[in-house]
This record gives C-alpha cells, structure tokens and sequence, in this order.
C-alpha cells in the first residue's frame, strides 16, 4: 500500500511539473507597439499631396524641410521642387505650399519629359516645367534660382529661365560655350565647366548676381542687379523661344530670395545631403 501511494505520489507530482512548463510554454509575449514616425507638418503636407510614401523618400524630404528651417533658410524660398516619386504626378508639387494649383506654383509639364525615381529629364527643347513663377513676381535685387544636375555632358542648352529672345531674357545655362546666361544685368558670355553635376544657383541681391557651382562661388557681375522683367513664367529644363536645351535631369529646382555666399554653401549642403540620402 505504502509503495502504491509512494507511486501515485511520483506520478502526480511529474504530471505536476509538465503541466507547470505547457503552461509556462504558452504564454504569449505580446509584440512592441508599432513605432510612429512623426514628420514635419510641412513634409506631411507634401506627403498627402504628391502621394509619395516610399519611406525613404520620405525621411530624405523630411530631413531636407527640418535642415532648411534649422538654417533658416525654409523662409528664403517661394518654390521648391523635390522631383521624387518617379511621375508627372508626383514631381510637379512645389514643397513650400503642395496644393495642386497654379497660385501655389505647382509645376506644369510640358512636351515629354522623362521621370524616373532619379529626378526628370527634360530632353528637348520643348520639354520643360512650367513654375507659373512670373519672373516680375520676384524682386529684381533680391532673388535666386537654383538647378540640381544628375547629367555629366557638354550640351550647350539652357536649363532654366525665362526666354532666349525676350529682353532683359534672365534665362541661366549651366554649360554654354556662347551666351550662357543673362540674369538681370548679369551677363556670362560662354560657360564652359568641367562639371556640369550638382547644384547650380544664381542670386541677385542688393550689390551684386553671382553664380554658384555647388556652393562655390563662380563669377560676380561685380556691380548691383538692373531691374527688368520679360513679363514670361520662369521655367524648368528649357526657356521659351529656344533651339537648344541643356538635357540635364533635374534632381532639385528652387526659386527665392537672393543668398549671400554663406547661405549659398549651407543650401548647397543641405541639398547635397537630401540627394545622397536619396542615393542619386
């Protein structure tokens, strides 16, 4: 009897035990709550907008509004054209008011430019972005524009402005072996860079037009800005009244106010940043 009950004993307490571990084996850890990612209202903005949720395009736009804003530079801008999410739809949205209107300088394409996750390529003269940016709406000693290139070439062409027939033109070529650029009294007879990759900025402000070659400054008219309008829409990738066009995608345009040569290399980092976060 007693080895009877010694038995029953062992066989209740190992029944014990494993219904001890089947019960320590079910228990469920329950998973970490999903992290939210929180973007800056103005990214957002652009975010409903242009429908781009590719998370990395996402945190390289983020980045690139909070980076402008700590520099204090978000203000300087009227337009800026991020060109991300590889279409038409996407590309045209104008960063510092994305409402898909004419007055807040959404683009408008014309011709038949190329987009890709890269940027736009504008391949002819008649393939350009329309800024509904009247160049008389900017002032004429305190403005910029600026043209991010992902294309290495030699092609005499315009990249971005006004007209080639219109005077005062204030139209900008990145490489041009004749009259490369004409930007409010500022006049370069010939561009001919080694490098026509990066970002390209023309300002004009109080005392001088300079232009930028990734942050560097290239060349100074030296003397104020004159005023004059041609009373023509800045435009993207080509200007009107042209036969030659740079055909340089666009990774990057902006218009705004004038820089001075610091605000010009700060801009130029914080853009450089924002496409090498992008990896193009």
């Amino acid at each position: 009897m007693k080895k009877t009950f010694l038995l029953f004993a062992v066989i209740s307490a190992f029944a014990f035990l494993i219904s001890c571990k089947k019960n320590k084996d079910s228990v469920v850890t329950p998973d970490p709550p999903p992290v939210v990612i929180t973007y800056d209202s103005d990214a957002q903005k652009f975010f409903d907008s242009s429908a781009v949720s590719d998370t990395l395009q996402k945190s390289a736009i983020n980045t690139l509004v909070k980076q402008l804003k700590d520099s204090s530079l978000w203000s300087k801008f009227m337009a800026i054209y991020p060109m991300v999410g590889g279409s038409a739809s996407s590309s045209k949205f104008n960063l510092k008011d994305p409402r898909n209107a004419d007055a807040a300088y959404r683009l408008t394409f014309n011709g038949a430019p190329s987009f890709s996750g890269t940027g736009v390529l504008f391949s002819t003269p008649s393939d350009f972005a329309d800024t509904h940016i009247n160049d008389s709406l900017i002032t004429y000693n305190d403005n910029s524009i600026s043209y991010f290139s992902r294309t290495q070439n030699t092609i005499n062409g315009y990249d971005m402005g006004c007209s080639d027939n219109t005077p005062p033109y204030n139209e900008f070529a990145i490489y041009q072996s004749s009259d490369a650029t004409n930007w409010f009294g500022y006049y370069k007879f010939g561009v001919i860079t080694a490098n026509t990759k990066g970002l390209f900025t023309l300002t004009s402000t109080t005392n001088d037009v300079k232009r930028f070659e990734n942050g560097v400054m290239a060349v100074a008219k030296g003397s104020a800005p004159t005023a004059g309008f041609t009373g023509i829409n800045i435009l993207v990738g080509s200007v009107k009244n042209t036969t030659s066009s740079g055909q340089r995608e666009c990774a990057l345009a902006a218009v705004g106010q004038g820089l001075s040569d610091v605000q010009a290399m700060t801009f130029n980092n914080i853009v450089h940043n924002f496409e090498s976060k992008l990896d193009r």
